[in-house]
């Protein structure tokens, strides 16, 4: 018998302003993810205060 372990990540995108909060509510935003199991694989700016976000998570399939 032998088993196979699959690992699959997935992706969130994921549009944020900075605004007048700065990167405070970009942190914010960060650990909340984190909270529901993802994590932050890339940052992209857009403009000034305008990011991409992208988190990634493992999940693992049989």
């Amino acid at each position: 018998m032998s088993i196979i372990i699959a690992l699959l990540y997935t992706y969130l995108v994921e549009y944020f302003d900075t605004g007048p909060d700065g990167l405070k509510g970009m942190q914010a935003l960060i650990n909340e993810k984190a909270a529901q199991g993802h994590a932050l694989h890339q940052a992209v700016p857009e403009s000034t205060y305008q990011w991409v976000l992208i988190f990634s998570s493992l999940s693992c399939a049989q």
